[in-house]
């Protein structure tokens, strides 16, 4: 059963991630409006720390299963 919740948080550690560049590159874009450029950098960081958390889920109960 671990094995599954960690293969499971690391599918959702790489949703996240795919969030947080495309929101990272709409951030950097001149050509979008300044307000969408803040808003699309806070939700970036925000996808990102998301992401890590994913991870670090993941890592304990892949370490978990190990461990059994």
């Amino acid at each position: 059963m671990d094995a599954i919740k960690a293969g499971i948080e690391s599918m959702k550690e790489s949703q996240e991630s795919k969030k947080a560049v495309n929101k990272a590159e709409k951030a950097n874009d001149p050509t979008v409006k300044p307000s969408e450029r803040v808003d699309a950098a806070f939700e970036s960081g925000k996808a990102a720390m998301k992401a890590q958390e994913h991870s670090s889920k993941a890592e304990f109960h892949k370490d978990k299963h190990a461990c059994s």
